[in-house]
């Protein structure tokens, strides 16, 4: 046997053992339905509506794909100034077609996230890979702040959405999202601020964010906790900061999301975003479907072909016309 034959059968044992102990939650029979959005939650995350302006450059032409930075000018800055910033992963065919938000993580767009959208793109689905503004989660200093960033985050998302229903190859009823970790995070808040999201994939996400500040094992946000500890600041008084001042959370707007159109990637020993705020945000929307993957955070992304081809025939099974 060569090699080469050796290497591939080697991936696929690996790939079939993997597999082979995930854990299957099928969605809730109970589930009745998402809640209906109160105005209040329609008026805090709208906006004022402009005329989009597009810069647009070309970055990559393939046979079934134009790969272009799309920048836009947002019409409220409330963390940050600068422009949002789109990959976007247009389809050449003629004709219209879904198109999904593929969210980063927290240190921006990788190879992971751009493997979603060329795989959504190479199968018939517009992608669009919403860039983080250049201001991290990690500077903010208080609740207060925290709230701008994820509301923020909402508002880029929706003007993205209203520049994306405007484009030719894209049916504006047919408009999903996806994200891992803190995409995952994100991808949550867009689909329950948003009833244009018809589908969406929440990857290694939970909720609340008070619970994953002080439980997190993630180091960057552990050294911050035990900075604000050295200066006298409690674990429980920064979750009770955070439970009383930050309303975009994704237990508060799980309810809004339709859990027979949401699929969640869970890892089960997950320490960076605890199972347990994994749960949560499952229960919160009301048992989704779910897959629980046998591994820690960053060992869930051994996953990651899995990953693509379940969360691309999610998307065709809701999005697919007779």
């Amino acid at each position: 046997m060569s090699i080469r034959r050796s290497h591939l059968v080697w991936v696929a044992l690996s790939s079939l053992l993997l597999l082979g102990s995930c854990v299957h939650q099928p969605r809730s029979r109970s589930y009745q339905g998402p809640q209906t959005r109160p105005g209040g939650i329609l008026e805090y995350y709208d906006y004022p509506h402009q005329d989009l302006h597009a810069t647009v450059k070309t970055l990559k032409q393939k046979r079934r794909y134009t790969l272009e930075r799309v920048e836009l000018d947002s019409s409220v800055n409330l963390f940050g100034t600068e422009k949002i910033r789109v990959d976007y992963y247009r389809l050449t065919k003629q004709g219209r077609f879904p198109a999904i938000l593929v969210l980063p993580i927290s240190g921006g767009v990788d190879f992971c996230v751009e493997s979603f959208a060329r795989v959504f793109a190479s199968h018939g689905l517009n992608a669009a890979i919403v860039h983080n503004r250049r201001i991290r989660i990690q500077q903010t200093k208080t609740a207060e702040e925290v709230e701008d960033y994820f509301r923020q985050v909402v508002l880029d998302n929706r003007q993205v959405l209203d520049w994306l229903v405007q484009q030719q190859e894209v049916d504006p009823n047919r408009l999903g999202c996806l994200g891992l970790s803190l995409g995952g995070i994100r991808a949550s808040l867009v689909a329950g601020a948003d009833d244009r999201i018809k589908a969406v994939v929440m990857g290694l996400a939970g909720g609340s964010l008070a619970d994953m500040a002080v439980t997190s094992k993630e180091r960057k946000l552990k050294d911050c906790m035990d900075q604000w500890g050295r200066s006298g600041i409690s674990r429980q008084d920064i979750h009770d900061e955070l439970s009383a001042k930050v309303r975009t959370d994704p237990l508060v707007l799980a309810p809004y999301i339709d859990g027979r159109n949401a699929l969640m990637f869970i890892a089960m020993f997950d320490q960076s975003v605890p199972r347990v705020c994994g749960d949560r945000l499952r229960q919160a929307i009301g048992g989704p479907e779910t897959v629980y993957l046998p591994s820690g955070h960053y060992s869930g992304f051994l996953y990651l072909p899995y990953a693509h081809a379940k969360s691309l025939a999610f998307f065709k099974k809701r999005f697919d016309r007779p």
